[in-house]
């Protein structure tokens, strides 16, 4: 009963600094997008601060399928290569490893995932109608898969050095698996799979922003090419702007309909960030036009 109460307590520990570091890591990601849109939402209540945990856990399930991607298109090279990364590790005088377990299943899932890879870098050229953008995507995703892939040599070789410390130990053996920090035992393994996890994120061009903005978009704090309703009491704020010529043709009889809008932000806080894209109103060379309202101002939101 003791252990019980003791496992439950360490479950629950647990959950609460998790949920800490979440709120924080949460509320992180939706000051950096603030920046991003130059706009910081105010009153904000207990229900907001707690969403940025949700907005946590979305992001951190998007970066750790993306990782995984990485990781498996990784195992392609790793199997193709396998013969010459052998022969570079005898030379340096390091224990080989191998990497052809399950090799059919390994590949087939391999080769899926360098498919998904090059699908996002095509569609990311379609929606901006770049190819440079795109292009510099692709170089920058498999700079990461292949420092990925060095890490993985290395998590594999660190656990053929265990296993041989295993049978013959020895403090040369030691040094490399391990390492201490105030007579705290870590292993470099960890260090291995601490570097696998960060640098996807520090190495592929925009993949932060990518994710936040997906983020943001499925738990509809943005939105993009929608059409909302702002309420008649606030159409000022649109006969007053530089392109008055275009808003003077919007209905507001009952609500103002503005079509093409793309929402930064809402449903945090007491005001909603909304942007007309250039193309919207014919001047592909302007800045898009941008309105901050309150959230009671919006009426509805329709999605096309």
């Amino acid at each position: 009963m003791d252990k019980l109460e003791s496992n439950l307590r360490v479950i629950k520990n647990t959950l609460g600094v998790f949920g800490i570091i979440g709120n924080v890591i949460g509320t992180i990601i939706v000051i950096f997008y603030c920046c991003t849109i130059r706009f910081f939402p105010a009153g904000l209540s207990v229900g907001d601060v707690l969403f940025c945990l949700c907005i946590f856990a979305i992001f951190g399930i998007l970066y750790i399928v993306f990782i995984g991607v990485l990781h498996l298109a990784s195992k392609l090279f790793l199997i193709l290569f396998e013969k010459q990364i052998y022969k570079i590790l005898i030379k340096k005088k390091i224990n080989p490893v191998t990497f052809s377990k399950d090799r059919l299943f390994i590949l087939c899932l391999s080769v899926i995932a360098n498919i998904l890879i090059l699908f996002i870098a095509y569609r990311i050229w379609i929606q901006s109608s770049s190819l440079q953008t795109s292009l510099v995507f692709g170089f920058t995703v498999y700079m990461a898969i292949f420092c990925v892939g060095c890490m993985n040599v290395f998590i594999s070789q660190w656990e053929e050095l265990k296993l041989k410390n295993e049978s013959e130990p020895s403090e040369e053996n030691d040094r490399r698996l391990y390492f201490y920090i105030r007579n705290i035992k870590i292993s470099s393994k960890f260090l291995f799979r601490v570097g696998m996890f960060i640098t996807p994120l520090i190495v592929v061009s925009g993949i932060y922003v990518g994710l936040t903005n997906i983020t943001l978009s499925l738990i509809g704090v943005r939105q993009s090419d929608v059409t909302i309703y702002v309420d008649k009491n606030y159409q000022h704020l649109f006969y007053n702007s530089e392109n008055k010529d275009y808003f003077d043709k919007i209905n507001c009889s009952s609500a103002c309909q503005l079509e093409h809008v793309n929402i930064l932000m809402t449903n945090i806080g007491t005001k909603t960030k909304f942007q007309i894209p250039a193309k919207s109103i014919h001047n592909t060379t302007d800045s898009p036009i941008e309105f901050e309202v309150p959230n009671e101002a919006i009426k509805g939101i329709r999605n096309k």
